[in-house]
């Protein structure tokens, strides 16, 4: 009968322990710290890309005129880098920036400080009305086009976050 009732509390006692090591995985991105902001942009465009010819552009830092007008961000110094991508066409109204925060937990308010700032109507007689952001780390992705392109800026995020591993930290829109 001990021997029974030994047996019986060994295998509950396996059993539990098994099950205390299992635990749920979290899943787990891409490690972009290394890669320029270029090619992240070149991986989303293998991805999803406009049909118009596109051309990336870094942005001067220290030039805080052309920073806020490109990536509607007041100051510079939150900012470790910025990559802008457009039309190279200006009657085209689309927008793609890629930016690196000095500081991943401003990352959210980088975000939306671009959703708020960024004109959408910055072109010559058009106007983007698809508008979305999404967060990755210490990266921003911003895209506006104009939605008679067919393409959808959910599917340039959605690109983006193949690129990030499958997953984001949140993804914002307008």
């Amino acid at each position: 009968m001990k021997k029974i009732l030994s047996v019986v509390l060994l295998a509950a006692m396996a059993l539990t322990l098994g099950a205390c090591g299992k635990t749920e995985a979290k899943p787990q991105g891409a490690d972009l710290s290394g890669e320029s902001l270029s090619a992240i942009v070149d991986k989303i465009y293998e991805q999803k890309a406009p049909q118009f010819p596109t051309g990336p552009m870094e942005v001067d830092l220290s030039d805080a005129e052309s920073v806020l007008w490109l990536t509607g961000v007041s100051d510079p110094a939150l900012l470790k880098e910025a990559l802008v991508s457009e039309a190279m066409m200006g009657s085209q109204a689309y927008s793609l920036v890629l930016v690196r925060v000095n500081d991943a937990a401003k990352a959210e308010e980088v975000a939306n400080t671009m959703l708020e700032n960024i004109d959408p109507a910055k072109w010559i007689c058009v106007q983007a009305d698809d508008i979305d952001a999404a967060i990755y780390g210490d990266l921003v992705l911003f895209v506006m086009i104009d939605s008679q392109f067919g393409l959808p800026a959910a599917d340039l995020i959605g690109a983006f976050k193949t690129v990030c591993g499958g997953v984001l930290d949140k993804e914002l829109s307008k």
